[in-house]
């Protein structure tokens, strides 16, 4: 009996190991040859996955989170984080959310990030590696309803790709306290002294506008605002020392002009970050900001609801 229940066992996980690489061959198969997805242990009933997927030259990485208990998804996020450090954990506890609440959700890890082949290019080639995921991900996930949602660096390549996007790609776009107006916000951080002297934005800026004039047109999200023919939700801090509250509000000026479909939210106590960082951190988060962030995610199920 017992030499039995040992086999019975062993085959229990035999029969396990299977079923799990039958899984991510059928994914692998829907999202082609190109793709290479690898399952990793799921949290929070959620299933994660990683991805190395081409774009343009470059073999870059991802991961997709999707609800265990809903086959079908509400609509599909791509979630583009903050800084050039990778996915942080602080990142991926916000992308479990969102697909607690039954939405795909794929967070890009821009090339040159988390073994991502190429270098770090700031709302530049990371913009291509967004657009370049897309396709691959409608032949896995069976939903018309596609946002893209940035927080700060992803906010401004969230904003710049849905520019470039033909129309009905995408439902909209949620721009958290991004860069909008790169011009004045080169003038902020000279005035604050806050210009970052370190290579990869030496590189990226050199000494300014006039010295880079391409490299600045190119990032500049208001004119990528002019093409936008999506609604957008923009999420602004007003205690923001990094991207301040005239880049939202110069965001929300320039689609109102235009007559484009937006909604303006702004936090009075919330810092830069707040949406991926202030619900986790355990110091440094006033309990307003707390309150003010609750309210913000709010906002963002409430946006991307109301259109599916």
């Amino acid at each position: 009996m017992k030499n039995n229940w040992h086999k019975f066992f062993v085959f229990s996980l035999l029969f396990l190991f299977w079923a799990a690489c039958l899984v991510s061959t059928i994914d692998q198969a829907q999202a082609g040859n190109n793709v290479s997805i690898r399952n990793l242990p799921s949290q929070q009933g959620i299933n994660i996955q990683e991805w190395t997927y081409p774009s343009g030259k470059l073999k870059v990485k991802g991961k997709l989170y999707t609800a265990t208990k809903s086959a079908i998804p509400k609509a599909l996020i791509i979630f583009n984080h903050d800084g050039i450090s990778g996915i942080s954990k602080y990142h991926e506890l916000s992308s479990l959310r969102l697909a607690s609440h039954g939405f795909a959700v794929f967070s890009p890890s821009y090339r040159g990030e988390d073994g991502s082949e190429g270098q770090i290019e700031i709302a530049k080639g990371e913009v291509d590696d967004v657009i370049n995921v897309l396709p691959l991900l409608r032949s896995v996930i069976k939903t018309d309803n596609i946002y893209l949602m940035g927080a700060s660096h992803g906010a401004l390549i969230s904003l710049l790709a849905a520019s470039r996007l033909a129309p009905g790609e995408i439902k909209g776009v949620i721009f958290a306290y991004g860069v909008a107006d790169i011009y004045s916000w080169w003038d902020y951080l000279k005035k604050a002294g806050k210009l970052g002297k370190d290579p990869i934005t030496r590189r990226t800026y050199g000494d300014g506008p006039q010295a880079r004039p391409q490299s600045f047109s190119i990032r500049h999200g208001l004119t990528a605002a002019e093409k936008l023919q999506v609604p957008i939700l923009i999420l602004q801090g007003g205690q923001d020392d990094i991207t301040p509250v005239q880049q939202g509000r110069i965001l929300a000026k320039t689609l109102k002009e235009r007559g484009a479909t937006y909604q303006y939210k702004e936090y009075p106590n919330c810092l830069h970050g707040f949406l991926v960082y202030a619900p986790y951190l355990k110091s440094g988060v006033t309990q307003a900001e707390r309150r003010e962030t609750e309210s913000a995610w709010q906002d963002v199920f409430n946006f991307l609801n109301e259109r599916n």
